[in-house]
């Protein structure tokens, strides 16, 4: 017996040495984080600090319909500065502004009028922008686009149940006229229909919407002069089947949105061409498919996208300048909240939601790829978003942080967080680490540079250049329930201290000032408390001369496809000496090109820019005896360079295996455009190609070209090409067969002392028939494809598109049969 316990001894002793190096593998390794100060620069738009203004109260009462408030609280807007403030939401889609009054369709039992005492048209509205706009904050309006709005400022409400009888719910606290109304589903579920939408509603239209700009150009000046800058093609249109059911019922198709969307997006433009345009301001999941079958087989943003880069090229001017959507995080817990930003920009991460793209996503760097597709130029705005669970006051506000934080790492350029009831909750205190952490105008950094951690899931870091006083600040997130001690890292950026500033549970309505701490070796030794954001601000040490940098270039308005120079001048403050080092020019967010100074000055040279407005800065790196410095902006203009038409000789061509055949491709140009055009085709079966003789001509204005594009199929077609007979009628014996396999079985069980081989004979005589309709109602049958089959031939539809750098894509098709 004792050898056999010490076998078992051994044994245990020699399996837990095995266990326990792999318990402690498997532990989570210190988080490790960097910043490095000159890399991966870029400028940090502060429109992604903006916030929305539900309510059309502009008293910002506590309580609408007998719902909290969700208007932005004027005084702690002005102490964060808030950049921008969205007007919209639901209620700005049936906005009229002659009377200054909506309805608030299925969000509050279809409720119009009676939203403010207000009696001049586009009160309450101005009231707003002269609210927050007294600080410097600047309006996104939303302009109406749906085809009714609402009719007076008289109370009234879609489907009283007078009029429409029981309903699942009614509104307990609005009667007006005496009638209580229903939410527009009846008790058994079904959803009414509005019999009488004039009662209650007007046409929208072109002019009158042309009328409240006009009012908000009178009363507050053209963008260009600080009115209005921002205006919204109306609010997730996707959703009127639902949230404006009593007047759009069936809602509307991504066709009808994008037509009504350039309609009134065209009208804005010629009302104030210095003002922005954003569209189509959807919802996240529906909203952003749409129905491919309707949108040229694309999701809805990227038809959108689509079909306003045609306006442009159709009608020589941009008439969307922010591709705009709405996002609302998923989680489940307090975990998965703060995992959920991960949604915005990591590749690798589903989330608990899923995603209507049945893939990670990945939002940011999604939609920016659409818009490079689609319409180089156009500018990413998330104007609505949400990512507060209302479980937790402080994981709200430290995931609304991390989102910060990554819309600046990422370039986003604009923002608005969907507000919350005053006064403001740890989710909205959340912006004071980046607007006022000190209470006294101390700002996150407005130059993002390169910041990393080794586990962003459980310490989030983000890093920014302040290029008024060269600090740069460092945001610290401990996503965790435990206290992380590790150490930060600085490269190029020369420090001996650095000022600490937390938000924690220890206070959910302040940012706290938490001492300073010593820079020793470029690192920063530091315990990061649980479930705590944590902002660094770190003074440069360096001895520099400060710099002003000076941006020109010769013309304002270049056209699309031509040249264009930039010239950045760096100047020390003190005028001794000269700065080297190298200057970022920057498209928007996008960095054109870095130059190396030469002399105190850099030159970029570029034909990139595609039509429409654009703005430039050039940012200057800084060296070892200067500082960094950022240029003015440069607004500039690409105009159009007109246009082409494309034509081919036949909407048909024919050809048998083994051969070739040719069509005729004619160019001609429009309004001046003198450019190369290249060609190409798509659609051809497996094996088969065209080729263009020339493949590119040069276009020179009012000149038309031609070119010769031939079409060669190989002896044999790849693949089996199958065709069965047509079979009319072959559903109607698809379900007669169905009836009589039916019934023959039934008769089985009745005569089981029938005759067994007439039986097994009608059987086989069943199953052969069915199988006959089957096939036909399979193969036989018109099909949506492109080919087309019959006996002896195949049809596809070609497209030969004609496109090249900086010029419009024009396609056309053709039917193309090959001859067997």
């Amino acid at each position: 017996m004792p050898r056999v316990r010490l076998c078992l001894n051994l044994c245990c002793g020699v399996l837990l040495a095995l266990l326990i190096p792999a318990v402690f593998a498997q532990s989570p390794s210190t988080p490790t984080l960097a910043v490095d100060a000159a890399a991966n620069v870029h400028p940090i738009d502060p429109n992604i600090y903006g916030i929305a203004s539900f309510g059309l109260d502009p008293q910002f009462s506590p309580n609408i319909y007998g719902i909290p408030s969700n208007d932005l609280d004027p005084q702690f807007a002005q102490e964060i500065r808030v950049p921008n403030v969205r007007w919209g939401g639901d209620t700005a889609t049936q906005y009229n502004w002659l009377v200054d009054s909506s309805n608030m369709g299925f969000d509050w039992f279809f409720l119009g009028g009676g939203i403010q005492a207000h009696s001049l048209p586009g009160a309450s509205v101005d009231q707003m922008i002269s609210t927050f706009g007294a600080f410097g904050a600047r309006p996104l309006v939303t302009i109406p686009i749906i085809p009714f709005i609402n009719r007076s400022a008289a109370s009234t409400c879609s489907f009283p149940v007078s009029v429409y009888g029981p309903q699942q719910e009614v509104d307990p606290y609005d009667h007006p006229e005496g009638q209580t109304c229903g939410n527009g589903i009846s008790l058994y579920g079904a959803k009414l229909i509005d019999n009488d939408i004039y009662s209650n509603h007007v046409d929208n239209s072109v002019s009158l919407q042309q009328g409240w700009i006009e009012h908000l150009i009178s009363t507050f000046a053209t963008a260009a002069n600080g009115g209005v800058p921002y205006y919204q093609l109306d609010n997730e249109p996707s959703g009127w089947f639902n949230t404006h059911r009593d007047v759009m019922p069936n809602g509307a198709a991504y066709p009808e949105i994008v037509a009504l969307g350039e309609e009134y997006a065209a009208m804005i433009k010629q009302t104030d061409p210095s003002a922005s345009v954003f569209g189509p301001s959807d919802f996240s999941g529906r909203g952003w498919v749409g129905n491919p079958k309707q949108q040229n087989n694309l999701y809805a943003g990227q038809y959108y996208l689509q079909q306003m880069a045609s306006y442009e090229q159709q009608h020589g001017r941009r008439i969307l300048d922010y591709f705009d959507e709405h996002y609302y995080a998923t989680s489940t817990d307090n975990a998965s909240e703060l995992a959920s930003t991960r949604t915005l920009w990591d590749p690798t991460y589903l989330g608990p939601g899923g995603s209507v793209f049945n893939a990670p996503i990945d939002l940011l760097t999604r939609l920016k790829n659409w818009i490079q597709q689609y319409y180089p130029g156009t500018k990413l705005s998330i104007s609505e978003y949400g990512f507060s669970s209302w479980r937790d006051p402080l994981v709200d506000a430290l995931t609304e942080a991390d989102v910060l934080g990554i819309f600046g790492r990422e370039g986003l350029d604009f923002a608005n967080m969907w507000t919350i009831p005053m006064p403001p909750a740890p989710v909205l205190c959340i912006f004071r680490i980046f607007r006022n952490y000190d209470g006294q105008g101390g700002q996150y950094g407005n130059v993002s540079v390169e910041s990393t951690s080794s586990d962003q899931g459980r310490l989030s870091i983000y890093g920014a250049l302040r290029l008024s006083d060269h600090a740069l600040t460092v945001l610290v997130i401990n996503k965790t329930t435990q206290p992380i001690a590790t150490a930060l890292s600085l490269a190029n950026f020369a420090a001996s201290t650095a000022s600490v500033y937390s938000f924690s549970g220890a206070d959910l309505t302040r940012i706290l000032p938490a001492g300073s701490v010593a820079v020793v070796s470029n690192q920063i030794d530091y315990d990061f408390p649980a479930y705590s954001a944590t902002l660094f601000v770190i003074p440069n040490d360096a001895l520099f001369s400060a710099t002003t940098t000076a941006l020109s270039t010769p013309t304002i308005n270049p056209k699309a496809g031509e040249s264009v120079t930039f010239t950045a001048s760096v100047v020390p403050a003190s005028r001794l000496g000269t700065p080297t080092g190298t200057v970022d020019f920057v498209n928007d967010q996008t960095v054109l090109g870095t130059v190396l100074l030469n002399s105190g000055k850099a030159s970029l040279q570029t034909a990139a820019l595609s039509p429409g407005p654009h703005t430039i800065t050039a940012l200057y790196s800084g060296d070892a005896s200067y500082g960094a410095s950022t240029s003015s902006i440069l607004n500039i203009t690409v105009s159009s360079v007109g246009d082409y038409a494309l034509a081919l000789s036949s909407s048909s061509l024919q050809v048998g295996s083994g051969s070739s055949a040719t069509l005729m491709v004619t160019v001609t140009p429009q309004n001046g455009f003198a450019a190369p055009v290249a060609f190409a085709c798509t659609g051809l079966p497996a094996g088969a190609a065209c080729n263009f003789s020339p493949s590119s001509v040069a276009l020179q204005a009012n000149s038309a070209a031609v070119t010769s594009m031939s079409v060669s199929v190989p002896a044999a077609l790849s693949g089996v090409h199958i065709v069965l007979p047509q079979m009319p009628g072959s559903n109607w014996l698809f379900w007669l067969w169905l009836v009589a396999a039916i019934l023959c079985l039934a008769s089985v069980k009745k005569h089981a002392s029938a005759d067994r081989i007439k039986l097994r004979s009608f059987r086989l005589l069943i199953l052969a028939a069915g199988c006959f309709c089957l096939f036909g109602c399979a193969l036989g049958g018109s099909n949506s494809n492109a080919q087309l089959s019959t006996e002896n031939r195949t049809a596809y539809i070609v497209t030969v598109t004609a496109g090249g750098t900086n010029v419009p894509t024009h396609s056309q098709q053709f039917t193309l049969t090959v001859l067997r």
